[in-house]
């Protein structure tokens, strides 16, 4: 193999597969990146045998052929070169060599025979919706998905279709984001299925650096596909079945307020710099004209603040990790957001005051 392309080039195809390599296998091939050069193209190829991701990038191939590589290492040697065009070549030895300019590198590398996947989009189901759709799901909903391994079918995002309608819901057990879009694809379509959270963020990564009007979703046995320009990622499912999210939303209400995105965002990242830690907690006591916020932390002091807002029901008090409040209010794009309660004890709601197909669950902390 020999190939030329440039530094840009080379370095955005890698950034695009390298966050598929495996962080914690043993397994040396797991972490290297596929080259394969034939035609007028480089690919570029990584798996940890859960995610894969593949792209096409434009180069100047002198000889066809492929090895693979460690994708960290290569990564952090084309970023330093200061020439703008590079060339990797390899024999038959697995001898690699990387130069720019008077810099080389060699390398050791595996066969490309022995690259675990072949990463296709051919079979299954598929169909396509638009980009900034699945963007914007993906961005109101990730931040819930549990960290906790021990809940593994909550590793991940919740997705379904049906009727037309796509939906995304993830949830940790403490707190549940819920969005849908209607009339965004096939009426016929039905499916639903849980797209793990490494997957979620690989393809993200690659639909935010895109000017692809639409991307592909292929539904296989058990895994999912997006593909987009040059670009596939291939991703198995979480195997599982989700809690009954609806149960969760709450039917009634006791009160709601309206109040500002911005103001209510910027209150609670200021009363939170008090607090600490897993148990934080931010007190709001909604009242006649406002709502005041309280931190306290044994040691440490206490903080509040006050913001104005229009309700005249009963007064509540109500504590919520300040951590929960700011995920939701980071990505929700509407100037003012509706609070919706009952109890101290019962999930809170927040949504969008422009957007019903928004939903937002928060579970209470108990008030000191």
């Amino acid at each position: 193999m020999k190939v030329v392309c440039s530094k840009d080039t080379l370095l955005k195809g890698i950034g695009i597969v390298l966050g598929a390599v495996s962080q914690k296998s043993t397994l040396p091939l797991l972490s290297n990146l596929l080259f394969d050069a034939k035609g007028n193209n480089l690919t570029l190829a990584a798996t940890d045998l859960e995610v894969a991701v593949k792209t096409i990038i434009p180069a100047q191939v002198l000889k066809e052929g492929g090895t693979t590589l460690p994708g960290k290492l290569v990564s952090d040697i084309v970023r330093k070169f200061d020439s703008s065009e590079i060339e990797v070549s390899s024999d038959e030895q697995e001898k690699i060599l990387i130069k720019s300019g008077k810099t080389k590198f060699s390398l050791v590398g595996i066969p490309k025979t022995e690259f675990p996947v072949a990463i296709n989009f051919e079979g299954g189901k598929s169909f396509t919706i638009e980009t900034s759709v699945l963007k914007d799901m993906i961005i109101k909903t990730k931040f819930a998905i549990s960290t906790d391994e021990t809940r593994y079918v909550l590793n991940g995002i919740y997705f379904v279709i049906e009727k037309g309608r796509a939906i995304m819901v993830a949830t940790d057990g403490k707190r549940l984001a819920f969005i849908s879009n209607d009339d965004v694809v096939d009426k016929k379509l039905s499916f639903s299925l849980i797209i793990p959270s490494k997957a979620i963020e690989e393809l993200l990564k690659i639909i935010s650096n895109t000017v692809a009007n639409e991307i592909e979703v292929g539904v296989f046995d058990n895994q999912v596909g997006f593909k987009v320009e040059n670009t596939i990622l291939r991703s198995r499912l979480i195997d599982g079945h989700f809690p009954n999210y609806d149960q969760v939303i709450p039917k009634e209400k006791k009160g709601s307020i309206k109040i500002k995105t911005k103001d209510l965002l910027d209150a609670t990242e200021r009363i939170s710099l008090i607090s600490s830690g897993r148990t934080s907690s931010i007190k709001y006591s909604i009242g006649k004209g406002k709502v005041m916020l309280y931190s306290m932390e044994q040691g440490r002091g206490e903080g509040n603040d006050e913001i104005e807002i229009e309700y005249k029901g009963e007064n509540l008090d109500v504590a919520y990790n300040p951590n929960y409040i700011i995920d939701m209010l980071k990505v929700v794009d509407s100037k003012e957001v509706i609070f919706e309660f009952n109890t101290p004890v019962s999930p809170g709601v927040l949504k969008p005051d422009n957007d019903s197909n928004y939903v937002y669950i928060i579970m209470p902390m108990r008030l000191e």
